[in-house]
């Protein structure tokens, strides 16, 4: 039986993409194979959102192509694949393959292809068949699953490259959607996480003007059994309704979580970003959810130093962060991208600057978040319990749990995986399980607390 190792890189988008090609593969008699040395074939699904990600990813396929042994095939997938194409073969002759993020689902057949002598190069947008993804093999804990409802993007934001490596904005049938989510539920998950690069425009190119995401939040909430949590990554703001806000509001099993990326707030920087509306509108809209999904947390993210922007532009944006009191954001240097508008601007922000800047905003985001997380303690909250932890000498949170050398780590509602930490604590508890733990402390980036079956009432 061939084997097949996978290497997924950057997002969650990439890592439902190699759960497929894996659960595609085995269907077709491949065994997975942990150790990359050991198998057949060796498929890289890359990113190259970002130079980084692209430096990350280049790095990852020379390694593999270093130690590729004779009869060994060597395939490259995802968005570096699809930016550079039959170029990736021509400087690393070691890859035998390349397929982009279009074509993920026919990676059997590449393979075939590879096994007859050729040296494929599938870059195609193909029409994405509602069985494609699945079946999947999910490669996240049991308890939490991706589910990805559309594919591609139609914003013309001048940093993105991202249509250009997935092509046009296209949901997924809301048929196709449940069909995968009950399979994930029958198969242990409780926690399903709704992505695409847009998720609130999901609908809209079905002719779906408003309204659609939250058609498919009812639906899943009420037809689904066995999931508890249903959570939404990458809203966008121009395309975040009513409807959306009042679903999350009033369908039990949806997150009280925004994630929506802004990029920036000042109107000048959103305007050469080709971003839509200001900064005040974005604090209309977060008001907006605040007084209609009590206790819900908010993150997003922005980009420091585009071109252009000024320490004008970086003031409004400092200010900005304190009236929003966003629970949470990322902030990233700007890179510019190769092949997008952006790289063509002037008056580029020298990179020392790009830096003095970062740490200033994340100054401001991280007094924000003081406050916000200050608030939460002392709250009663439902964590999924995902691992048990040991606890370093030194870890915050081993000062606050008694210098515990052990404890439970799990996300309530507030907290994506990957991104926002979560909470420890320590008693009895079963990983998958939920439980109720009151909120005692922070430690740095995460919460502390007590299992509420171990609270004592005075």
């Amino acid at each position: 039986m061939p084997s097949v190792s996978f290497v997924s890189l950057g997002c969650a988008k990439n890592l439902v993409d190699t759960e497929v090609m894996i659960a595609k593969l085995g269907a077709a008699g491949y065994e997975l194979e942990a150790d990359s040395e050991q198998a057949d074939t060796v498929v890289i699904n890359t990113c190259a959102f970002i130079d980084p990600a692209k430096a990350e990813s280049t790095d990852v396929i020379m390694e593999h192509a270093a130690r590729k042994h004779p009869g060994q095939q060597l395939v490259v997938a995802g968005c570096l694949a699809q930016r550079y194409g039959e170029q990736l073969q021509s400087l690393v002759p070691e890859i035998d393959g390349v397929i982009g993020t279009g074509a993920y689902a026919s990676i059997v057949d590449l393979l075939d292809d590879i096994e007859a002598g050729r040296r494929p190069v599938n870059l195609a947008f193909e029409a994405e068949p509602e069985h494609d993804f699945l079946p999947r093999l999910i490669t996240t804990p049991k308890s939490t699953a991706y589910l990805k409802i559309a594919e591609g993007c139609d914003h013309p934001c001048t940093f993105c490259i991202i249509p250009q490596l997935r092509g046009k904005f296209r949901s997924r049938s809301m048929e196709s959607i449940l069909a995968e989510a009950h399979a994930l539920a029958a198969n242990g998950t409780k926690e399903l996480i709704l992505i695409a690069q847009d998720s609130s425009m999901w609908g809209r190119d079905r002719g779906m003007r408003r309204g659609g995401l939250a058609q498919l939040l009812e639906r899943l909430n009420d037809e689904v059994d066995g999931l508890e949590w249903i959570r939404l990554l990458y809203l966008y703001p121009a395309t975040v309704d009513s409807e959306l806000i009042e679903a999350m509001a009033r369908l039990p099993k949806v997150c009280k979580y925004m994630d929506m990326p802004l990029q920036h707030a000042h109107p000048d920087v959103l305007r050469a970003m080709l971003r839509p509306s200001n900064g005040e509108r974005y604090l209309e809209i977060i008001e907006d959810f605040r007084n209609r999904v009590p206790g819900v947390t908010m993150r997003s993210t922005f980009i420091v130093g585009f071109p252009g922007e000024t320490d004008e532009h970086v003031a409004y944006l400092e200010e900005w962060i304190a009236r929003a009191g966003l629970d949470r954001v990322g902030f990233f240097e700007y890179s510019p991208e190769e092949g997008t508008p952006g790289a063509q601007l002037p008056d580029p922000v020298p990179v020392k600057e790009k830096r003095k800047r970062l740490i200033r905003l994340r100054d401001a985001q991280r007094r924000a978040s003081e406050i916000a997380r200050e608030r939460r303690v002392g709250t009663v909250v439902r964590v999924l319990v995902e691992e048990e932890r040991r606890l370093r000498k030194n870890d915050p949170a081993r000062q606050q749990l008694g210098d515990a050398t052990r404890a439970w780590f799990g996300r309530s509602q507030g907290e994506a995986p990957g991104v926002d930490g979560g909470l420890y604590f320590t008693g009895d508890a079963v990983i998958g399980d939920f439980v109720d733990v009151r909120i005692d402390g922070q430690a740095a980036f995460d919460f502390v607390g007590t299992l509420c079956a171990l609270v004592t009432h005075e």
